[in-house]
């Protein structure tokens, strides 16, 4: 059971279980998850605004399944918590499309919808289908590497801007917040377009 400990989630634990986990020892992971639970839990929660009614995965089942999938990366050179949090946006990105492909495949024309918005509030108009956000991504990765970057990790892993900024800079991407901002904003208009949803 995770814990309620607010230490618990201090950078230096995360980064110390990260690679005693990836050095083998085997009860490091326990002390990953319950340090890391929460935070995880509201991230998916923010990441999967604008999909009630329609999601085929609650934030509890998502952070569920990434634990799964976790000793897939286990050997990653785990750098600190940031390095972390980009792995598990990506990872998350991933298990959002694989479950909106299943449901299309059952129910033609049943993606899962997601928010295009900053965290905490919902705006139907910018509410898209996650399938076609995860392929339109692919394509803005092609032409614009940093962008894709910030809607992968605000979008598919629920950081805020800040949260965002940090692990840009921890994985070497130099950025301000105010770039990261800026990043958003043209990002969000470029997938609308691609899309087709103004």
């Amino acid at each position: 059971m995770p814990s309620n400990r607010p230490e618990d989630s201090r950078p230096g634990i995360i980064t110390r279980c990260l690679t005693d986990w990836r050095d083998g020892d085997a009860e490091a992971l326990d002390r990953l998850t319950t340090a890391v639970y929460r935070e995880l839990r509201r991230l998916a929660a923010r990441a999967m605004v604008g999909q009630a009614g329609r999601r085929t995965i609650q934030p509890t089942a998502l952070v569920h399944e990434l634990y799964f999938q976790l000793p897939g990366v286990q050997h990653f050179d785990w750098q600190n918590r940031a390095h972390f949090l980009n792995v598990a946006a990506k990872m998350m990105r991933n298990i959002l499309a694989g479950h909106a492909r299943k449901r299309q495949a059952a129910k033609r024309g049943g993606g899962m919808l997601v928010a295009v918005g900053d965290s905490g509030f919902e705006d139907s108009a910018l509410s898209l289908d996650v399938l076609q956000v995860h392929e339109a991504l692919d394509r803005l990765t092609g032409e614009y590497p940093r962008q894709a970057r910030v809607v992968e990790l605000r979008f598919f892993g629920g950081l805020s801007a800040e949260e965002t900024c940090q692990v840009l800079a921890a994985t070497g991407v130099e950025s301000s917040l105010r770039t990261v901002e800026r990043d958003w904003a043209f990002a969000r208009a470029w997938l609308e377009d691609a899309i087709g949803t103004g």
